[in-house]
């Protein structure tokens, strides 16, 4: 009796033990080639971040206008800019690169850039401006002077100049108004002079007198690419060889034709 009692343990411990194993292998998931069916991961949603707005900051740019004498004040929106250099050349490369309204002149030509601006004391600043290459827009024409370093770089006349410089001059006072003077050099060497009117062998002081009072004009915006129409837009007639569509033509901000040029 006691050795039957003892075998019905060991069997009813051993489908015990079976049992446990069994089950254990359905709840478990299947490993991936066992050939069980794995678990579908559900699925979570992900968090899209907003993009971070650049900084920007607001400045007024002073151009020469194409009716009238006093400059006007067209305000631009600018990437914040680190320093007190850093702002100093955007300023400078905004003017260089000319306003966005039509009624407002592009002070230099086309091919001229800012290599650099420096800041020193007694409320003075250094713009170093770099001419187009030879041959490109805005050079003059026919063989370099043999003093090239120091002679003229643009062929204009007393007036265009005159006002070129007084852009650069009138903005940076506006917008730093602890800058007393500027200073010009050309392609990181000293220049008597740009077109061969102005004399920029000392600094000059920017002329107040000639920046207008009434309110600042709004840049226009620059055009987005998407508005100009695509090849696939553009019909085409049977048996025409498809071409490229027009491009607008760019704003007239020529100067008066009235305004003498004096050697």
């Amino acid at each position: 009796m006691p050795r039957r009692f003892a075998l019905g343990l060991v069997a009813l411990l051993v489908l015990l033990l079976v049992g446990l194993f069994a089950g254990r292998r359905i709840l478990m998931p299947s490993a991936p080639g066992s050939g069980g069916i794995a678990p579908t991961p559900t699925a979570r949603p992900t968090p899209i971040a907003p993009p971070t707005p650049i900084a920007s900051q607001r400045v007024s740019l002073w151009f020469e206008p194409a009716e009238g004498e006093l400059f006007r004040a067209e305000v631009r929106e600018l990437p914040a800019a680190a320093d007190e250099i850093a702002f100093l050349r955007a300023l400078g490369a905004a003017v260089l690169d000319g306003p966005r309204r039509e009624e407002l002149l592009r002070p230099f030509p086309e091919g001229w850039s800012l290599r650099g601006a420096y800041r020193l004391r007694d409320g003075l600043v250094v713009l170093d401006l770099q001419p187009p290459a030879p041959g490109g827009v805005g050079a003059m024409e026919g063989p370099p002077a043999p003093e090239a370093s120091l002679g003229p770089r643009w062929q204009t006349g007393s007036h265009e100049e005159l006002a070129a410089v007084q852009a650069l001059l009138i903005t940076i006072a506006k917008n730093l108004p602890d800058v007393s003077k500027v200073a010009l050099v050309v392609s990181g060497e000293p220049a008597e002079t740009l077109a061969g009117h102005v004399d920029l062998m000392h600094p000059l002081v920017p002329d107040l007198s000639r920046a207008a009072t009434e309110p600042p004009l709004e840049a226009a915006a620059p055009p987005s690419p998407a508005a100009l129409p695509t090849p696939a837009e553009t019909e085409t007639p049977a048996g025409a060889t498809p071409t490229s569509p027009p491009l607008p033509p760019p704003p007239k901000r020529t100067r008066p034709a009235a305004r003498t040029d004096v050697a």
